[in-house]
């Protein structure tokens, strides 16, 4: 009875000091921690992220997105990872916004426009000549204003916003130099498909033309259109510059980039990996945005010595002028009290 007792003993003091020791690895070691950091163990997973733009190293949305995905997979220790597929492949924005709901992709950048045309407040970040800076753009993007926005967007739509990425100003390309609106007036701008670009440039007196993005090109070429307006990267990378003459810093758009998942991939998450995908998004969008600032003024000069004229002395108090009747014509559809609070956060 003696021996049968010590030999329990012995047993179970091995168990506790193995356990303490860790169990063994394949190679005889002690195993490795469960993947992620921290004694978490996240499943495996591979993502589609979507963006409408080229997959190149010198694109805004491709930049963020690469930035996202090396985040995310770093910190799940290689258990989360993406497919990026940019060119439209999954479709357009508003495309992409419906495969959310059918479950054809997991995540997307999508414009804060896109998400504008579905949903009314989000015209807040859409009003002419709204930002004056970049720097006052992020701010008011990282707010609280917007994160209510946010928040209503996933309750009534079912999108969450992770974070909002840089697209950059808009301006406009033409054949000719334009520094006040009097030098817009009348001429056929290529406007996306948005009533507050369209209402925005029938404002200043032009003849905005929405055209699907395939045929710009062209119709600059054969004069159908007199210009188009677009960001900086997209003017560079998309050679807009070597067919018109100027490229007139009007900055009467900015262009927020949101990374957006659906309410029910989100809610399908642990707290956890949520934790990883605010902070990772958010993280990148920072990132994205000072490498934008840089290359900007890169693209900017290789503009210039393509032989477009760069107008940087463009009369932007005189276009906001000229354009705040379009904040009456949104105020209901925004709502009066948040475009109060943003133009007073701005002030």
């Amino acid at each position: 009875m003696m021996k049968k007792t010590l030999a329990l003993i012995l047993a179970a003091c091995m168990t506790v000091a193995l356990a303490a020791c860790g169990s063994p690895g394949p190679d005889g070691g002690s195993a490795a921690p469960p993947s992620g950091g921290g004694g978490t163990e996240f499943p495996a997973m591979h993502l589609q992220l979507g963006h409408v733009n080229p997959t190149t190293d010198e694109d805004q949305y491709h930049k963020y997105a690469v930035l996202f995905a090396e985040k995310v997979t770093e910190r799940t220790g290689g258990a989360v990872t993406f497919d990026i597929l940019g060119n439209s492949e999954l479709g357009g924005e508003q495309e992409m916004l419906t495969g959310f709901d059918v479950g054809t992709h997991e995540v997307a950048i999508i414009s804060n426009l896109a998400l504008a045309n579905v949903y009314g407040p989000c015209n807040v970040v859409e009003m002419p000549f709204m930002f004056s800076s970049n720097e006052k753009a992020w701010s008011f993007l990282d707010s609280d204003i917007m994160q209510g926005v946010k928040d209503s967007l996933y309750d009534e739509m079912g999108y969450k916003v992770l974070a909002y990425g840089e697209g950059g100003f808009r301006n406009v390309l033409s054949q000719k130099a334009i520094r006040t609106p009097a030098d817009i007036a009348a001429m056929k701008i290529r406007v996306p498909e948005s009533r507050s670009f369209i209402a925005t440039f029938e404002t200043l007196g032009a003849n905005p033309t929405p055209m699907a993005f395939a045929e710009v090109f062209t119709a600059v070429q054969q004069h159908v259109i007199d210009g188009l307006e677009l960001p900086v990267a997209s003017a560079y990378t998309g050679s807009y510059y070597e067919i018109c003459s100027h490229y007139d810093l009007t900055g009467h758009f900015y262009n927020a980039l949101g990374m957006v998942c659906s309410k029910s991939f989100w809610e399908g998450l642990s707290p956890e990996l949520q934790e990883i995908f605010l902070t990772s998004a958010q993280e990148a969008a920072e990132e994205q945005r000072q490498w934008l600032q840089q290359a900007s003024e890169d693209m900017l000069q290789k503009m210039e010595d393509g032989g477009c004229t760069v107008v940087r002395d463009v009369d932007t108090e005189a276009f906001r002028a000229a354009a705040a009747p379009v904040y009456d014509e949104y105020r209901d559809i925004i709502g009066g009290s948040l475009l109060d609070d943003a133009l007073g956060f701005l002030s």
